[in-house]
C-alpha cells in the first residue's frame, strides 16, 4: 500500500495520475471547475465601465466604495507611531532607515527608507513592493536566501533604482514574505500566503485588500512626517512586480492620494488567469469580484493618474495578451477623463520577470523623471 501510495503521488507529480473511475460516463461536467468556468461566461459584472458608460467621477465612486467592501480593504482613524528605528549603512552613496510602523494591535509594518546620502527637499517617493519571493530585502540589494543572488542580479532591488532616479524609495514588507512570514501557526501550511488567504476571508477580508491597507497606512505616516523627510506628498508613487505589482495596482485603485503606478507583470482579465490556472495562495482572490468587476474597471479606478505596466509576450502566469486586451478596454475610461496619454502596456519578449529598463522608460513616458537624475 505504502508503494502504490509513492507511485501515485510520483504520478502526480509528473502529470500522468491514472484514472481511478474510468467508468464515469463520458460528457458530464464533473471537475469543480466546470462549473466554474461556465458561470464566468454569465457572471454578472454588475458594475462593468464597458457595458454602462457614463459619468466617469459617479462611476468610480460607486465602484470604488464597491472594491473596498467586497476586499475588506480599510484606512485607519490615524498614522502610525515609530515602534523601532535602525540605519544600517548602504554602499554605493546611500543611505537606509529601518522602522516598524505600529499601525494597531496586531499589526506592525517593516518599512525601509533608501536615498542618496545628504537630504534634498520636496523629493517624490516611489513604494517599492516585491513580489512572491523571499522579503523586502531584495529592494536594497540584500542577498539573505540562496536563490535571492540571482534575483538582485536580474534587477529586483527596486528601491537603488528608484533612489537613484531621484526618488526617497520605500520599500514596504509585505505581509506573508519576509520578516512577516507566519510564525505564530504550528504546523503552518506550504504556501506562504494561504493561511492568511484563508484566515482573512474569515474576517470578511482578502488578502489583497489587506495589503492594500498596509500600504495606506504607510502613506498615512509619510503624510504625518512629510516636513522631517522632505518630500512631496502630491508625488507618492508606486511600483511592484507581479503579486507586488497587483497590490501596487489595488492599492492605487482604492487610495487616491497615490499620484502614479508602476506595476508589471500583473494584468489580465481575473476569469483568464486566475480564475483558470492553479492557485495554492490565493493572493489576488477577492470574494465575488465577477458579480461586479473586472481588471480593466480596477485600472480604470486609477484614472486620471498615471498607470504604466510591462508585460512579457511569453508569460506564462500574465500572459501579455490578456494585459493588452484589459488595457485596450481602460482605454476608454481614461479617454473619458481626457488622460488617455497616462495609461502605457508594453509589451517585451520573455516570460515572467521584471525588466528594470523597460520598465523605467515606459514610467517616464507618463510621468516627469525627477530632475536631473538618470531615467
Amino acid at each position: 500500500m505504502i508503494a502504490a501510495a509513492l507511485r501515485r503521488r510520483v504520478e502526480r507529480f509528473f502529470g500522468h495520475e491514472r484514472d481511478y473511475f474510468p467508468g464515469t460516463p463520458p460528457g458530464l461536467a464533473l471537475s469543480p471547475s466546470a462549473r466554474h468556468f461556465a458561470d464566468y461566461e454569465t457572471a454578472p459584472l454588475a458594475l462593468r465601465f464597458s457595458e454602462q458608460g457614463g459619468d466617469v467621477a459617479h462611476w468610480q465612486a460607486t465602484a470604488r466604495a464597491k472594491l473596498t467592501e467586497l476586499s475588506g480593504y480599510c484606512r485607519e482613524s490615524k498614522p502610525p507611531k515609530i515602534a523601532h528605528e535602525s540605519t544600517p549603512p548602504l554602499p554605493e552613496g546611500l543611505s537606509r532607515r529601518s522602522v516598524y510602523l505600529n499601525v494597531r494591535n496586531g499589526l506592525d509594518i517593516p518599512v525601509h527608507l533608501v536615498a542618496p546620502l545628504g537630504q534634498r527637499k520636496l523629493r517624490p517617493v516611489m513604494i517599492c513592493l516585491q513580489g512572491t519571493n523571499s522579503g523586502a530585502h531584495l529592494s536594497w540589494g540584500e542577498a539573505r536566501f540562496p536563490a535571492d543572488h540571482a534575483l538582485v542580479g536580474q534587477g529586483y532591488d527596486l528601491a537603488i533604482q528608484a533612489a537613484k532616479r531621484g526618488y526617497l524609495a520605500v520599500a514596504v514588507e509585505q505581509n506573508c514574505f519576509g520578516e512577516r512570514a507566519e510564525r505564530q501557526i504550528d504546523p503552518r501550511s506550504a504556501a506562504p500566503c494561504v493561511d492568511a488567504t484563508m484566515h482573512s476571508i474569515l474576517l470578511g477580508r482578502s488578502l489583497i485588500g489587506e495589503r492594500g491597507s498596509d500600504v495606506s497606512a504607510v502613506i498615512d505616516w509619510l503624510e504625518a512626517e512629510h516636513r522631517s523627510l522632505g518630500i512631496d506628498v502630491k508625488n507618492i508613487h508606486v511600483m511592484g512586480h507581479s503579486s507586488g505589482g497587483s497590490v501596487a495596482l489595488f492599492a492605487a485603485a482604492l487610495d487616491t492620494r497615490i499620484s502614479a503606478v508602476l506595476a508589471c507583470g500583473c494584468v489580465g482579465y481575473i476569469r483568464d488567469t486566475i480564475g483558470r490556472r492553479r492557485d495554492d495562495q490565493g493572493q489576488n482572490v477577492i470574494p465575488g469580484i465577477l458579480n461586479w468587476l473586472e481588471m480593466a474597471d480596477i485600472v480604470g479606478l486609477v484614472a486620471p493618474r498615471p498607470f504604466v505596466t510591462v508585460a512579457g509576450e511569453t508569460d506564462h502566469i500574465w500572459p501579455a495578451a490578456g494585459c493588452v486586451a484589459v488595457i485596450g478596454e481602460a482605454k476608454a475610461i481614461y479617454a473619458k477623463c481626457n488622460a488617455a496619454d497616462r495609461l502605457f502596456g508594453v509589451t517585451e519578449p520573455g516570460g515572467h520577470k521584471f525588466r528594470p529598463e523597460a520598465s523605467w522608460k515606459a514610467f517616464f513616458s507618463a510621468v516627469p523623471a525627477p530632475h536631473g537624475e538618470i531615467r
